[in-house]
């Protein structure tokens, strides 16, 4: 719980300079007819919408929360994760149908040496967001500060192509600016998708195939199949909790556990769960 807080105030700072990143370009995009430009500001906004959504239900969920409840706040953050990045996608899907429509419909591209100034600025804030929240990961181990950090990254490579834009773009030259475009919005929707993937494993507890049976294999040649009911997996963050119900203990039940964290990585829980004994299966 105390690590969703810090997530909450890290999340409130990142709202606030994605609204004021999106202003700032959203005025050089419209005033340099850039469509770019245009769309990194479409791009910050999305990111302060789905960070202000994650920051608004948190809040809300800490207000009740408790130590039995910290599973469920952890799972939340991965839900989050994975709306960023189903958001994230979409925005990539949008300025490749923009660029396509610049492509068809060609427009002259102006900018000012202020504005080029001032996108390299927006560039540097998102680059040292990007720092900022690695650094922060490192102690919380929070998925929504990966997801967002990720993003903040890729931001920062974004408007440097929008930078690079400007300087290629002009009166004569204006399908450069179609083509960063296009080359933003691929930038954008394949690691998005590789994100979305993981995200969405671990919002369902995914385990792969190959683990599962490793840790079955572990149990058979343990002898401690013999006594198991059933295997219950749970992904939390970067963590996997394997909880193995037995109606009778196991022989020896911590060397069982440390070789399957060796051999997998996984957090093995023996429980034991006898007739008639109601053990919630969460």
């Amino acid at each position: 719980m105390q690590n969703t807080r810090a997530v909450c105030r890290v999340s409130l700072l990142i709202l606030t300079v994605n609204f004021l990143l999106f202003g700032v370009k959203l005025y050089i995009g419209l005033a340099a007819n850039s469509i770019s430009i245009f769309s990194d500001a479409v791009n910050n906004l999305f990111d302060a919408l789905s960070v202000g959504l994650t920051f608004a239900v948190l809040r809300l969920m800490l207000r009740a929360a408790d130590k039995n409840t910290e599973n469920m706040l952890q799972k939340s953050e991965q839900l989050f994760s994975f709306l960023i990045s189903i958001i994230v996608t979409f925005t990539g899907l949008y300025f490749a149908y923009s660029a396509a429509e610049r492509f068809m419909y060609p427009a002259p591209v102006w900018y000012t040496p202020l504005y080029l100034w001032a996108l390299i600025a927006t560039a540097l804030v998102k680059l040292g967001l990007a720092a900022l929240l690695r650094r922060l990961n490192r102690k919380l181990g929070s998925p929504v500060l990966k997801m967002i950090g990720f993003d903040s990254l890729l931001d920062f490579f974004i408007t440097c192509f929008t930078v690079l834009t400007l300087l290629l773009s002009g009166a004569e030259h204006f399908s450069f600016d179609a083509l960063f475009g296009l080359a933003i919005s691929i930038a954008i929707i394949v690691p998005a998708v590789r994100m979305l993937r993981a995200s969405g494993a671990a919002l369902i507890n995914y385990v792969p195939a190959e683990t599962r049976q490793t840790v079955n294999a572990i149990l058979d040649e343990t002898g401690a199949a013999q006594n198991l009911l059933y295997v219950k997996y749970l992904r939390m963050g970067d963590e996997t909790e394997c909880c193995a119900f037995f109606s009778a203990p196991p022989a020896e039940p911590e060397p069982l556990c440390r070789r399957v964290r060796l051999e997998t990585g996984i957090t093995l829980y023996c429980i034991i769960k006898k007739e008639n004994d109601h053990v919630s299966q969460n």
